[in-house]
């Protein structure tokens, strides 16, 4: 057994204990953050939220829809004439929360901080995705990986480690679809949870479908002139091969079972079943 894994471990226990500490507080004081927590457990609350006091928005994590590739771009946003050069590229500055620019509630050191960003007038964004695609994606990307692997087999009711049990995408799906908003895991929880579209007036939410012209638009939104808006880039970390036709994977079960359990994500969210 080596050092460093265990290592890692002990800093996940770590930082869930603190993320779980720092709810208990805001539960406590902040009535947003309350209800927020109740569609999702602290660790990934607090992982979803990127706030800018500098162009003084939120933008709320939804993966699968660009997210590695905006938040490069919201961090080299951010980091212009600071003092201190960030690599906007480096996977560890966009997707490890100590080592973010981008601020997390606990910066903020108030018992409130949802409730008392949204009174102060903070422009809530995000991006949102067809509930079909962006679930086949899912799959796609993390089905290839052992942590997600394993989430998955226990789900199943299969021996995590048997690193040769095929998973197909009607065991991904069957699997997923019987788990609660709360229990999910980010990229296959319902997009109305995971952005809090009940609680939150989002001032943009972009389509993943049309990113290039919606990337434009969000820095605009955000008060930046056209020549400064940072040059659009396609991080893909987990390239999943080529585009594939819905039909490909989807029985017309499947699509049934999909519909019914990401309802709300297609009729809130404006997306034809």
């Amino acid at each position: 057994m080596t050092v460093k894994p265990e290592l890692t471990r002990l800093r996940m226990h770590i930082d869930n204990g603190l993320a779980h500490l720092h709810c208990a507080v805001y539960r406590l004081g902040c009535p947003l953050t309350r209800q927020a927590l109740d569609r999702m457990p602290p660790g990934h609350l607090l992982y979803a939220l990127y706030i800018s006091h500098r162009y003084r928005y939120v933008y709320v994590d939804n993966p699968k829809t660009g997210c590695s590739s905006l938040k490069s771009a919201l961090v080299e946003l951010e980091a212009r004439d600071g003092p201190r050069p960030v690599d906007c590229y480096d996977w560890t500055v966009l997707h490890n929360r100590d080592r973010s620019i981008l601020l997390q509630l606990t910066d903020l050191r108030s018992v409130r901080p949802l409730t008392t960003l949204v009174e102060q007038g903070y422009r809530f964004i995000s991006f949102v995705r067809n509930p079909y695609t962006r679930l086949l994606s899912g799959y796609r990307d993390k089905i290839r990986k052992p942590h997600y692997r394993q989430e998955l087999l226990r789900l199943m009711g299969k021996d995590p480690g048997d690193v040769e049990c095929p998973i197909t995408f009607a065991d991904f799906v069957h699997a997923v679809t019987d788990q609660s908003d709360y229990a999910m895991n980010p990229h296959w929880r319902p997009q109305t949870s995971q952005i809090l579209h009940d609680l939150i007036d989002y001032s943009f939410l972009g389509r993943f479908e049309d990113y290039a012209n919606e990337y434009v638009r969000l820095f605009r939104h955000l008060g930046i002139a056209d020549d400064a808006i940072p040059a659009h880039r396609n991080l893909n970390w987990n390239p999943t091969g080529q585009a594939v036709s819905l039909d490909e994977f989807y029985t017309p079960e499947l699509r049934e079972r999909v519909y019914q359990r990401y309802r709300q994500d297609f009729e809130r969210l404006g997306y034809l079943p």
